[in-house]
């Protein structure tokens, strides 16, 4: 019976224990496309990445329709081949 209560208490001394588990950020950014279309006739997509924890606008990007495809290439270089 003595060995019982003590590996209940043991078991509930591992799992009250606090864990020091990383949280990772999943879903900061937010991209946010929307169209403009100028006085003379031209469309544009205009492309928004906001970063949702501090409100602010991390980058704009202005593409004319026509040139708007994927895969193009980020500011960096790297290919962007999906949404």
């Amino acid at each position: 019976m003595k060995r019982l209560l003590i590996s209940l208490m043991l078991v509930s001394f591992l799992i009250s224990a606090p864990k020091n588990v990383e949280e990772k950020e999943v879903g900061r950014y937010q991209l946010s496309t929307t169209t403009a279309i100028t006085k003379k006739g031209s469309v544009y997509i205009v492309e928004t990445v906001i970063d949702t924890k501090t409100g602010k606008i991390v980058k704009r990007k202005k593409i004319s329709l026509s040139k708007y495809r994927l895969p193009y290439k980020d500011n960096f270089g790297r290919p962007v081949t999906s949404d």
